[in-house]
């Protein structure tokens, strides 16, 4: 029986995986083959197929600064993936971002127009009123849902562990699955990117006559849960816990995804990494070091996420 053959350098192997992803993200239905990769670094044939196999190992600063600035993105995010710290799939994601975190104000603009074109006989203050509730992130309520899930686990330390909240809340499953053997995964995802959500409603309703739901949230098994993991499974609980807050109608389309994208980010961002919680862990930080790493590290978060997350905090204050 042949034995495969084993990958020398791995890590650069990955490396090349995730400069074709982004080329094919860039580039959209343009067919992206394998020397278009290899020209980032001027390889002929022979090495850029070396690259792609793992035979030669990518890992000198001046290649990261070429990659990172052909491909247009962050060097730091370049050197993880050639040091292993990230595969392709979760560099891919980091690149990719979370999505948007404040609401698009073409789209608001948009969605504004048609609902007083809907409504023009009507108009009035409190028609004006209602849009805004309908169209707004409603951070408040957000924060309020947040708060109390953190009472009910008693979260006071990170990082927040997402069984916990599974464990509190019966209605919320947790299920690690085998993408290759589970016949609900279609998707054509790598394992690592496989997460979603089966929401069933048990025909029972709560104390103000809304519906009681059952939210599953499959995520492919593995030996550690990888940080963009946790931040999509925390994404999904969104759909559960903000089901009721005032919700868009479904007729405006575009805004009303873009909407529960920034809703279900909002609620990520405030579950996993509280601002009262960061600003404390900073009083204890090692200062001669990576800051954003260090608190990355605390709260099981990506790199990317909590450099983010320190902006937003700095920027509109301890709110977020």
């Amino acid at each position: 029986m042949k034995k495969a053959t084993e990958v020398k350098y791995p890590n650069s192997a990955s490396l090349f995986q995730f400069c074709r992803r982004v080329l094919d993200h860039k580039f959209g239905g343009i067919r992206v083959i394998d020397q278009d990769v290899g020209q980032i670094l001027g390889f002929d044939p022979a090495d850029c197929s070396h690259w792609k196999k793992g035979k030669k190992n990518i890992r000198s600063i001046q290649a990261m600064k070429s990659i990172a600035e052909h491909l247009g993105v962050d060097e730091r995010l370049v050197v993880d993936v050639a040091a292993g710290e990230l595969d392709e799939s979760e560099a891919f994601h980091e690149f990719s971002g979370y999505g948007a975190f404040d609401i698009d104000s073409k789209l608001l603009e948009s969605a504004k127009k048609e609902y007083y074109r809907r409504n023009a006989a009507t108009w009035s203050k409190d028609r004006e009123q209602e849009f805004r509730a309908l169209f707004s992130p409603n951070e408040g309520v957000i924060e309020e849902v947040v708060s109390a899930i953190h009472r009910k686990i008693n979260f006071i330390e990170a990082p927040l562990y997402l069984p916990e909240i599974s464990a509190a809340y019966p209605e919320i499953k947790l299920t690690p699955i085998n993408p290759a053997q589970d016949a609900k995964t279609t998707t054509t995802a790598t394992p690592n990117e496989v997460v979603n959500i089966v929401v069933t409603h048990k025909g029972e309703t709560g104390p103000n006559g809304e519906p009681i739901t059952t939210s599953e949230i499959n995520y492919a098994m593995g030996t550690e849960m990888r940080p963009f993991v946790r931040y999509r499974i925390a994404k999904l609980m969104a759909q559960h816990f903000l089901a009721h807050v005032a919700p868009t109608p479904a007729e405006f389309g575009d805004f009303a995804n873009h909407l529960q994208d920034v809703q279900g980010n909002i609620f990520a961002a405030k579950l996993l990494a509280p601002p009262a919680l960061i600003r404390r862990e900073m009083l204890q930080l090692n200062v001669a070091k990576d800051i954003v790493a260090q608190l990355a590290e605390v709260f099981w978060v990506s790199k990317t996420f909590m450099n983010r997350r320190l902006k937003d905090i700095l920027q509109h204050g301890p709110a977020l």
